[in-house]
């Protein structure tokens, strides 16, 4: 760990250490909560002095100053800075992706082809060997017997979670995305009741939007089962449950092979989970495609 931490990200891998017992790091209870709640709502942080900011996270200014040099800042404002520098930097996640895509393009088409092919292989392999069986079964508990369920993915996880709530709705009723079209995220998320479950996928580059909304849920008392890529993700400070999905391949932007394997997967298992019930509402879905004539 690099004392002060350079950037946001640093911070908030080492609080993520902290959490999981990976760092040995002597910190109070209530300034590790306050911590956290920077993390997780960091413009607070970056629009706040330190009164204000005392006020909101329930510390005081003077805990504050000795937890900012406790990381190794001289004061507030340098812890501060890191904030602030956040929401003004540019991600450049795709962009090097494709650089470093284009320094092979001297190569032959079945070469680049075969290189994702076999970066699509050993993510598949790593995944399954490290698989948690026990998060995977209460995964699979949630989306059979929760009675209402959301789904919110930003950005390219959309199409991900377009996939699960089409699969997850054929074999059990009350499943819907977050956000309709016709909808905003404000209204989406006062239709969140207490016990809802909300799935929320996303991975690296993270969505402002997607960690605060799992924030506010979290407030909600809703339940959320994040599907991510890593044990480090964001998305985990406000899970219930977690699943990883590994993302990372040749491609400019994030690989969504493995994440449609893994999805059908858990749809498979949920449906076993079902059993009689998935079977009748798939029968009632396709009743109601005869009458449509949709398919023949």
């Amino acid at each position: 760990m690099i004392f002060p931490p350079e950037n946001f990200e640093q911070l908030r891998l080492f609080i993520v250490k902290v959490n999981q017992g990976d760092v040995d790091f002597s910190i109070g209870r209530k300034s590790l909560r306050a911590l956290q709640i920077m993390i997780s709502e960091p413009e607070i942080v970056a629009v706040n002095n330190i009164v204000e900011l005392a006020t909101v996270i329930q510390l005081s200014p003077a805990s504050l100053t000795r937890l900012a040099k406790l990381l190794g800042f001289n004061g507030f404002n340098q812890l501060q800075k890191i904030f602030k520098e956040k929401s003004k930097k540019a991600n450049h996640f795709y962009s090097d992706n494709l650089k470093k895509l284009l320094a092979e393009s001297s190569t032959s088409i079945s070469s680049i082809i075969n290189k994702q092919h076999d970066d699509m292989i050993n993510n598949l392999q790593r995944s399954i060997s490290h698989i948690n069986e026990q998060s995977w079964q209460k995964a699979t508990n949630l989306l059979a017997q929760k009675h209402r369920i959301f789904i919110f993915g930003y950005r390219q996880s959309s199409a991900i979670a377009s996939i699960l709530r089409y699969g997850l709705a054929l074999i059990r009723p009350n499943v819907q995305m977050l956000v309709q079209a016709d909808h905003g995220v404000a209204i989406a998320l006062g239709q969140l009741r207490k016990g809802d479950l909300l799935v929320l996928l996303g991975s690296a580059p993270y969505s402002n939007v997607t960690i605060k909304i799992a924030s506010l849920a979290k407030k909600q008392h809703c339940q959320i089962l994040s599907i991510t890529d890593t044990k480090l993700s964001p998305l985990n400070d406000f899970a219930d449950v977690a699943l990883y999905i590994p993302t990372v391949s040749s491609f400019y932007a994030n690989s969504m092979v493995e994440n449609c394997f893994f999805i059908e997967s858990l749809l498979s298992l949920t449906a076993i989970e079902l059993g009689g019930s998935a079977l009748n509402n798939l029968q009632q879905h396709e009743q109601l495609l005869a009458d449509l004539a949709v398919s023949t």
